[in-house]
């Protein structure tokens, strides 16, 4: 099994405005490398919101000098080959990832993903609530949130944890299991990940 874990950080209210990408590589039930970038938002979105930044503490200076997202997309690409993405809330994340490859005429990847938050939802009955911060404190992995790197390999040790409880090795049967269709990026469109209303697992 090999999985991309991604999540993105955006400069304001656009979804393309992406500011900077973590990535967690996971194969055969591990993390073995992680990835970051800062990113320089599109010209036509670069403005930063104050709001933002009090989320991310990413602010116009700090990604003056770095790539936008064309260049960036260029060492990503190869990661999917061959893998799910997975995102905590993929539905945010892939929108920013589509939104983005849109900026730039970049043809989408063909790839199908997977989101840790509708997982966690249908395998830990009676959290507060489903957020990165809230799982991860229940799976005891402390982390920064709101940095994109670390919310990547949060989001990966949700996975690895999850698959665990369900007692499943592959990204398919944990999809099955937890009643998921897998979303589905490819050329010219997408197809978003979605979860059946099946009772949660104790």
């Amino acid at each position: 099994m090999r999985a991309v874990c991604i999540d993105f950080e955006t400069a304001n209210g656009f979804i393309g405005s992406a500011c900077s990408v973590g990535i967690a590589v996971i194969e055969e039930g591990q993390i073995i490398d992680t990835k970051y970038w800062l990113i320089k938002p599109h010209s036509e979105y670069a403005h930063f919101d104050p709001f933002n930044v009090m989320i991310h503490g990413i602010k116009e200076k700090d990604v003056k000098d770095a790539p936008e997202f064309d260049l960036i997309y260029a060492q990503i690409a190869p990661l999917f080959e061959n893998a799910y993405i997975i995102a905590h809330n993929a539905s945010f994340d892939m929108s920013v990832l589509r939104h983005v490859l849109d900026l730039y005429d970049i043809p989408y990847p063909e790839v199908e993903y997977l989101c840790t938050y509708k997982t966690a939802l249908k395998t830990w009955s009676g959290l507060d609530n489903y957020k990165l911060d809230t799982v991860c404190k229940y799976i005891k992995h402390d982390f920064e949130h709101h940095n994109a790197l670390a919310d990547a390999t949060a989001c990966g040790n949700v996975l690895m944890s999850a698959l665990s409880v369900n007692g499943v090795s592959s990204i398919s049967e944990l999809a099955s299991l937890v009643g998921m269709r897998l979303g589905r990026l490819y050329a010219g469109g997408y197809k978003p990940c979605s979860i059946s209303k099946q009772r949660k697992r104790a």
